[in-house]
């Protein structure tokens, strides 16, 4: 267990379009419990860092509007342990407004962020990355982000490029990228240079302030004023809420990570998979000999191989296969959806369909 100046962000806020039907608008996938087990992706992440982080220092950092949801998921939180985005803004304004909770918490705190949509296994690794960042946080004004050393050449990945130059066993970062084209993939797997972005990061709360200071002004100006000007929690969130609409609408990787020269990378060792499409639920689902991972569904069969299979309604069905290959199929109480399980990206296209055509009827 790490000390109590340690903390972790558990970010909390997204739509999760790329999963519908079962991740809807008013209840996104972070609180879906995807294998039926009774843990949804947001308490497995808090389970989890809960042994190594103290349980009074594990803040969820989510949208308003899904506070309620947070709070019946994960009733032993304080209020104070979750922050509230008045707006989806992107990731830069979440890790700046979490910055200033925890500085005004405790000014000597070190900070891991991590996706609520993360899934990790061997924890003894994992745990001991994160303990190893934390201390060269601890040591060095830096921010640290984890790499996973790749084993394919993988297209639905970010990818980190480290340098030659290093400082107490971290790569010093050179380039990130956005999930690239197969051919560039393959490429960087053979380069050695690159690593997959797992989305964590580390940081000490002087250091991350004065970071964003540099490339997000328009953001840190306004922290600043509101907690330099109001000392009562309740009046700096009313106040927060007054500026936060004209935030920018930015990345934390595109606003800080890929300009500042103060980005590190730790290598992670341990198995990191990113919940983030049905094609990657996939990935990490228990599945048959024929390849056919089959989730909370009675099935029958025939002739199918590397399909997703997943019956989600209220009245139990079976559900009976014949001559699918790598399809897709989820049945919900309203919602029952069969196509290509690798084509994530139409799920944007079936969305504005619907809002065209069944307009009035809430499918989202």
């Amino acid at each position: 267990m790490l000390s109590n100046d340690n903390y972790c962000v558990i970010l909390a806020g997204g739509a999760g379009t790329r999963m519908w039907p079962l991740s809807r608008k008013q209840r996104p996938k972070q609180f879906v419990d995807f294998f039926k087990n009774g843990s949804t992706l947001l308490k497995r992440a808090v389970a989890q860092m809960g042994r190594i982080i103290p349980k009074e220092n594990i803040i969820v950092a989510t949208n308003i509007g899904y506070y309620d949801i947070v709070r019946e998921q994960l009733p032993d939180l304080d209020i104070h342990q979750i922050l509230r985005e008045p707006a989806m803004k992107g990731t830069g304004p979440v890790f700046v407004m979490a910055a200033y909770h925890i500085r005004d918490l405790n000014p000597n705190a070190k900070v891991v962020v991590l996706p609520s949509d993360i899934q990790i296994t061997d924890e003894e690794s994992y745990f001991s990355t994160i303990e190893k960042g934390m201390a060269f946080v601890d040591r060095h004004d830096t921010l640290l982000t984890i790499g996973i050393k790749p084993t394919r050449p993988e297209t639905r990945y970010g990818y980190i490029q480290i340098d030659e130059k290093t400082m107490d066993g971290m790569y010093l970062v050179r380039t990130f990228t956005e999930k690239p084209e197969e051919n560039f993939a393959k490429l960087f797997v053979e380069s050695g240079e690159f690593y997959w972005n797992s989305g964590i990061l580390m940081w000490n709360v002087s250091a991350f302030i004065r970071t964003a200071a540099a490339y997000l002004p328009e953001v840190t100006t306004q922290f600043d004023m509101i907690y330099s000007t109001c000392h009562n929690r309740d009046a700096r969130r009313n106040r927060l809420y007054a500026f936060y609409e004209a935030f920018p609408h930015v990345s934390i990787d595109y606003a800080l990570l890929e300009k500042a020269g103060n980005v590190y990378m730790a290598t992670g060792s341990f198995r990191w998979n990113d919940i983030e499409s049905w094609d990657l639920l996939y990935d990490v689902s228990s599945r048959d000999e024929d390849g056919n991972a089959v989730i909370a569904a009675d099935t029958l069969t025939y002739n199918c191989n590397g399909n997703l299979i997943i019956e989600n309604s209220h009245g139990k069905k079976l559900v009976v296969a014949d001559g699918l290959s790598d399809m897709l199929v989820v049945d919900t109480d309203d919602v029952l959806v069969i196509c290509n399980r690798h084509n994530e990206q139409a799920f944007k296209k079936y969305l504005n369909d619907i809002k065209l055509k069944y307009k009035g009827q809430d499918f989202n």
